[in-house]
């Protein structure tokens, strides 16, 4: 009976193992509250700024959430940006609108948001089950 439990105990410790591995949070980024992504909380202006210009790549369940304390008319745009992203607004009252972020492109996308958040194209949509505008 005690090697039973222990090799229940081992079995559940292995999985839990398991599932913490498949996700490796990059520099700067750390687990979301649903322990199934990474993210990285954009809170200055230049932070904002930057967001994910220059860079090569996002990995795989990584997030940008860029931040503000009141909810105005946000712009996004992807002139020095070359990875196809989701661009989540997110204003005071909850409401969502994804849209895409097309590499290289000049066009500013712009909502009332509070929160803005970026991730690898796709992932959003899936994530809260959302069509783009």
């Amino acid at each position: 009976m005690q090697l039973r439990i222990s090799g229940i105990i081992f079995i559940n410790l292995f999985a839990i193992n398991l599932f913490a591995s498949e996700i490796n949070c990059s520099e700067g980024f750390s687990f979301g509250a649903d322990k199934k992504s990474c993210i990285k909380f954009l809170t200055t202006d230049e932070e904002r700024k930057k967001g994910l210009m220059f860079q090569e790549k996002l990995a795989p369940s990584h997030e940008l959430h860029f931040l503000w304390s009141d909810s105005k008319f946000r712009c996004m745009w992807m002139k020095n940006t070359s990875i196809e992203i989701d661009i989540l607004f997110i204003d005071d009252d909850k409401n969502l609108i994804l849209e895409k972020g097309q590499p290289y492109s000049k066009k500013k996308i712009c909502h009332a948001a509070k929160v803005v958040i970026e991730a690898n194209k796709g992932e959003l949509s899936r994530k809260y089950n959302l069509i783009y505008e």
